[in-house]
């Protein structure tokens, strides 16, 4: 983000989040979620950080996996972000283990649950929670799987909206033209037909007359920017990734099923939030329908 240019500049969403967890380890995602959470906060939104310290493996006198002085300098930088922001949190220390399974537990309680991309640490191994593990039950909120931007870059500058034809579709849309409020954005509202079909044979003429309903509704909220409908034949999951490569996207926004624990994402999220350059939004069905 640009010196001296708050999140709160950019303009909130329209489709809003107005209770927000964001998961901190101290990796760059994380704060770079929360960055992004408070661009999807309402106005009555609320940020609470979460630091989940767990415990080394091993002896009656373990100490915890984070020391108390790095939970403190994470935590200050991540209310530092939403100071800036204009965004009101609250923080919470966690001592819990798996830090994934406390995460989980905690999520539930909010609108929106928002962490730093998969890595070689423990929002990996939340996106691949055992199903079987009744405890976490159905797991419905709202995820953001967030990825740094680059200095020049700002959030919501370039999206890729995947639609599925369907009226749940036009709450990304409204989300979608909510963030893209900055010089030189542009929305892409990207269509996969599944299998690899000519267009014409493969999408029934109440999908086609949705998709373009949903195109000048884009075009109608944000007049001044740019939008496009991308419509190709093949498989959601390598279209919507193609896609963001594509437009170079800073946020690819989507609707997932209902979870029973995050390995039950079907494989269209999971492609997506593993293998797109960008960050990901996964809005379930209840959320867009508001």
């Amino acid at each position: 983000m640009p010196e001296n240019e708050s999140v709160q500049t950019q303009g909130r969403a329209a489709m809003t989040f107005a209770n927000i967890l964001c998961a901190i380890s101290g990796k760059e995602g994380g704060f770079a979620a929360v960055e992004q959470a408070a661009a999807l906060a309402g106005p009555q939104g609320r940020l609470t950080f979460l630091a989940v310290t767990s415990f080394r493996s091993g002896g009656a006198r373990r100490g915890p996996a984070i020391g108390p002085a790095r939970v403190s300098e994470m935590l200050e930088r991540a209310e530092g972000i939403a100071r800036e922001a204009g965004v009101p949190y609250t923080s919470e220390v966690d001592p819990g283990t798996p830090p994934a399974r406390v995460i989980l537990d905690w999520s539930v309680r909010y609108d929106l649950l928002a962490i730093g991309a998969p890595a070689s640490s423990w929002p990996a191994k939340l996106l691949s929670v055992g199903v079987g593990d009744k405890a976490l039950g159905g797991f419905s909120s709202a995820l953001l799987v967030a990825r740094p931007l680059e200095a020049e870059r700002r959030f919501g500058d370039r999206i890729v909206v995947a639609s599925d034809g369907l009226e749940a579709s036009r709450g990304l849309i409204r989300l979608a033209s909510g963030l893209a409020r900055v010089p030189g954005s542009s929305v892409r509202l990207v269509h996969a037909l599944g299998r690899e079909l000519p267009i014409k044979r493969s999408r029934a003429p109440e999908q086609e007359s949705a998709l373009q309903e949903q195109e000048q509704m884009l075009a109608r909220s944000w007049p001044s920017g740019s939008t496009e409908l991308v419509v190709k034949s093949g498989r959601a999951g390598p279209v919507i990734v193609s896609a963001a490569t594509a437009a170079d996207a800073s946020l690819v926004a989507m609707g997932s099923r209902r979870l029973e624990g995050l390995r039950a994402m079907g494989s269209v999220s999971r492609r997506v939030v593993h293998q797109a350059h960008c960050s990901v939004l996964l809005v379930p069905p209840e959320t867009l329908a508001r």
